[in-house]
């Protein structure tokens, strides 16, 4: 394929304005702040995985497959400026954004490292964040403030909610 490099361009192209959409306007945004596990290294990985394939595959002579792996190498450079986290408004992951309306409930899962995992499962997805153990406080009076509940709670006002259901 000629145009590859020219088509990667383009591909990457998209994905950094993506994120450098993400991190001017999200970021400001995030007052917990969390990571996702394993993302920063996957992305470094998948990355450098990339750059291999355009350069054994198409050569690096091409000034486009140059450009391309440039343009990769800046796309998974700018990923790790981005914030995930908990704002006012919801949850922001990726620079998307999930309001607490639909946020179902979160569970903690286990400390790891000194940093406490919590899913959040909402309607279209499920979310894992790790926080560090200060910021895990702030996360849960954010839950609290925002009446998403936990994982028990949660369970239990659905079982609630279905019997009243069946009362009427």
């Amino acid at each position: 394929m000629e145009n590859a490099g020219m088509v990667i361009c383009f591909i990457c192209a998209v994905i950094i304005l993506w994120e450098l959409s993400a991190i001017s306007f999200t970021n400001k945004k995030i007052k917990v702040e969390g990571s996702l596990p394993g993302q920063k290294p996957g992305i470094g990985l998948f990355c450098l995985f990339c750059i291999i394939i355009i350069a054994v595959r198409w050569g690096g002579g091409d000034v486009w497959n140059i450009a391309a792996m440039a343009a990769v190498a800046l796309a998974g450079l700018l990923n790790l400026f981005m914030k995930n986290g908990l704002s006012d408004y919801g949850v922001y992951v990726n620079g998307w954004s999930t309001s607490y309306d639909n946020v179902k409930y979160y569970d903690f899962e286990r400390e790891e490292k000194g940093l406490s995992r919590v899913r959040l499962a909402a309607t279209r997805k499920d979310m894992t964040l790790l926080f560090t153990p200060e910021n895990y406080q702030k996360a849960l009076a954010y839950f609290e403030k925002h009446k998403v509940y936990d994982l028990e709670t949660y369970k239990v006002l659905k079982k609630q909610f279905k019997e009243q259901g069946k009362k009427k």
